[in-house]
């Protein structure tokens, strides 16, 4: 039997405990998490923005076409992401309720989905079909309460990055 010789891997286990160690702080740290994904969902804008600004002088050096939609949504697109990056608070509370008008949407195509499986599985149709109601509840909760909705996001920005950390640390044996 011919044996594998696995090397332990220190990277990834040290990334790991990054992980571990930021995900905890996140979790006990909300406002700073917060303005920290404000500033890169600005970044991300203000990139987008001129990536669409690109995008509209290629489309009119190659159809010849000129088109308003584009250079009016790269526009705002660096303009939100401005707003982002030097405005905390907008971009946190703005992030809270698209995290909440997120959950609602994502609910209701869940539940155009479930009905494929009314036909085939009549016990996960109606798992579904509870669970997304119970999320539609909890996303209109989450609009008229968007500190709650910030928080609810940061949590689950945080878990993500500990369990990340965690499988990190696991695949490093």
């Amino acid at each position: 039997m011919d044996r594998v010789n696995k090397n332990f891997d220190w990277a990834s286990f040290v990334l790991g405990i990054l992980f571990v160690i930021l995900g905890c702080v996140s979790m006990y740290h909300v406002d700073t998490t917060l303005r920290f994904v404000s500033i890169l969902f600005g970044i991300g804008a203000i990139l987008k923005g001129i990536y669409e600004i690109w995008l509209r002088q290629t489309v009119d050096n190659l159809l010849n076409h000129k088109s308003v939609w584009l250079i009016v949504m790269a526009i705002l697109d660096i303009i939100l992401g401005i707003i982002f990056l030097f405005f905390h608070s907008v971009g946190a509370l703005t992030i809270a309720y698209i995290f909440a008008i997120w959950f609602i949407i994502d609910c209701f195509g869940q539940l155009q989905v479930a009905s494929f499986y009314r036909e085939f599985r009549k016990g996960y149709y109606w798992l579904l079909v509870v669970l997304n109601i119970i999320g539609i509840i909890l996303g209109i909760i989450l609009l008229f309460n968007p500190m709650l909705s910030a928080i609810m996001l940061v949590w689950l920005i945080a878990t993500f990055l500990i369990l990340i950390g965690i499988l990190a640390i696991v695949a490093s044996f």
